[in-house]
């Protein structure tokens, strides 16, 4: 019998299935029952019941279902283009009883239209999180749409993880931004839209941090103390309203002017 492609990881935040074969998120189920808690600690103090989160880029859900409970009863939106981690999300919000969650299985861009999911072999060993959308070539059309088409009357928290499509989803997205103002959680690890990503979101009267969470943590679920990852950490911004009176500690604040990045990037 071949192995199974998918399987069932018990962790954190319950019952979690996920690609066998994905070196990062699946490992870290596997091994500590939780992938970037660093993240989800932060993200937490974020959402408040009754809020409308928006997460595009969602992956298999490993954060998923934890922000989607954490807002609950508030409505939690996620969009995930490839189609076998959109299933395997899918999964994961019935098998974890998420009644309040709204799943799309579209890219988020500037304007309506299409992009291509490249050809990838989920058999193999890789970092599916790590795929970015082109324009064309072989592979998957997916539907882009901008976030501003749903019109949400509020959003609260707006988490955006993309592979270098951030400028675009912003662009589509700048109508909610000013409507909702919501807090705004984002990748920013590629060298060559790094200053494009921070003046997109500086332009709508946000304080900027960057924020470094690691992939491992000592008092992870499984209680392993091997760190497969040593040193590894994501480059992500968090992003407050001007206006927003939250206290801010323990975070480098970016000059949108005059910044250094905190860890060197190769021009990606």
């Amino acid at each position: 019998m071949a192995t199974p492609l998918i399987r069932t990881y018990q962790t954190r935040a319950g019952p979690m299935l996920a690609l066998a074969t994905d070196e990062y998120i699946t490992r870290a189920l596997d091994l500590y029952g939780e992938y970037a808690p660093d993240e989800w600690r932060m993200l937490r103090q974020l959402i408040c019941p009754g809020m409308t989160v928006v997460e595009i880029g969602a992956n298999m859900g490993s954060h998923s279902v934890d922000m989607a409970r954490a807002c609950a009863p508030g409505v939690f939106f996620a969009f995930e283009p490839q189609q076998i981690l959109f299933q395997i999300l899918c999964g994961n919000l019935a098998l974890n009883n998420v009644t309040n969650a709204v799943a799309y299985p579209d890219a988020c861009g500037e304007a309506d239209g299409e992009a291509i999911v490249p050809c990838v072999d989920y058999g193999a060993h890789g970092n599916f999180g790590g795929i970015s959308l082109r324009d064309g070539g072989g592979g998957m059309k997916v539907r882009v749409r901008p976030l501003d088409a749903l019109e949400l009357p509020a959003c609260g928290l707006l988490k955006i993880d993309v592979e270098g499509f951030e400028p675009a989803v912003l662009r589509g997205a700048a109508g909610t931004i000013e409507r909702c103002r919501p807090v705004i959680y984002i990748e920013n690890d590629r060298a060559a839209n790094q200053q494009t990503v921070i003046d997109a979101i500086a332009a709508h009267r946000y304080a900027l941090y960057w924020h470094l969470p690691r992939l491992f943590s000592p008092d992870n679920f499984r209680g392993n103390q091997q760190d497969v990852w040593p040193g590894v950490v994501s480059l992500n911004m968090l992003c407050i309203p001007e206006e927003a009176t939250v206290h801010i500690e323990g975070f480098t604040r970016i000059d949108p002017r005059d910044w250094t990045g905190p860890i060197t990037l190769g021009q990606a």
